[in-house]
């Protein structure tokens, strides 16, 4: 079998199993630029470690890739790899014994502060006419005032700050996702996972149901929640309306929907939220990568130590 070959049968391995299309495109694209680099008409059988580690080297040397790039298209291989010995079309798949594990540098998740968020959701109220603090009286009205533009901006902002939904989730969501009554969203996460995220202010809801009344005034002709004139809001549209919302509350920084799921869950955690909740909510399978949150946390309670005792020694020196 070919390298091109087995990629193909791959792929329709993965459709069989239900994957996301999104985890599917990934796939092929990953696949694809390995079948440039050793040769389509390359046998499964030769693919061997020295092929691979050039394959790493030229990914992180020639090409230049950031770490999580470089790590994703390995695994990638890995997975195909390991299907094909379980196939028995290899005896063994060449990543037996073969470190090719890319080292991450820790990040932070990088999420607002309060008063950032504050001023986000100042501007993308501001954006549907409404000034001061969200109400219902005050949704209600903006619902029929604002263009369709100006209300996804605002309702995309508030949940994904309510929520810590990924924009791509958000962006996936339908009208038959939504339960008004109890406040539920029903979410199909990563790899197919379903879960359930509230909206438990009343605010908020009111916004959703507005939402839903302007939505239906315009002919989208889909079912997805999030619409322009034209059509479903895809997850680029989301990214632009929160990118021009951040610029229109003069936030310094490039503010993005995952900072914002950042900073979802570590409010959650400083308000005293049970990780295992938080880990809920976000959709994570281990809890190690809630656990990431938790020193985002440790880092604003030293700030705040650090803050308070430099306003007490400067209470004590006067």
């Amino acid at each position: 079998m070919t390298l091109d070959e087995a990629c193909v049968a791959f792929l329709s391995h993965c459709r069989v199993k239900n994957l996301s299309p999104h985890s599917i495109r990934a796939y092929a694209i990953d696949l694809r630029e390995f079948e440039l680099f050793a040769g389509a008409a390359t046998l499964v059988t030769a693919v061997d470690r020295h092929l691979l580690r050039r394959y790493l080297a030229h990914l992180m040397d020639t090409r230049k890739l950031k770490e999580t790039s470089v790590r994703r298209r390995i695994a990638c291989l890995k997975v195909m790899f390991r299907w094909l010995e379980l196939d028995e079309v290899i005896e063994t798949s060449p990543f037996h014994r073969l470190d090719a594990r890319v080292r991450l540098p820790r990040r932070l998740p990088r999420s607002l502060t309060n008063d950032e968020a504050r001023r986000l959701q100042s501007a993308a109220a501001a954006r549907a006419g409404i000034t001061g603090r969200l109400t219902v009286a005050k949704v209600e009205r903006a619902a029929r005032r604002a263009s369709l533009d100006d209300l996804t901006a605002l309702l995309a902002v508030e949940v994904l700050l309510c929520t810590g939904l990924r924009v791509g989730e958000l962006a996936s969501v339908t009208v038959d996702d939504i339960d008004l009554a109890e406040g539920v969203i029903t979410v199909n996460g990563k790899g197919s996972r379903q879960r359930r995220v509230f909206l438990p202010d009343p605010e908020l809801r009111a916004l959703l149901t507005s939402y839903l009344g302007a939505r239906a005034r315009t002919a989208h002709g889909t079912d997805h929640l999030l619409v322009t004139a034209q059509g479903a809001a895809f997850t680029q549209h989301i990214r632009k309306l929160v990118r021009e919302t951040a610029e229109a509350a003069a936030l310094a920084r490039r503010v993005t929907p995952h900072m914002l799921r950042h900073t979802a869950a570590t409010q959650l955690l400083e308000n005293g939220l049970d990780i295992r909740f938080v880990q809920r909510l976000l959709g994570h399978q281990s809890i190690s990568t809630t656990e990431g949150y938790t020193t985002v946390t440790d880092t604003s309670l030293r700030t705040s130590i650090t803050e308070a005792r430099a306003r007490a020694a400067g209470g004590t020196r006067r």
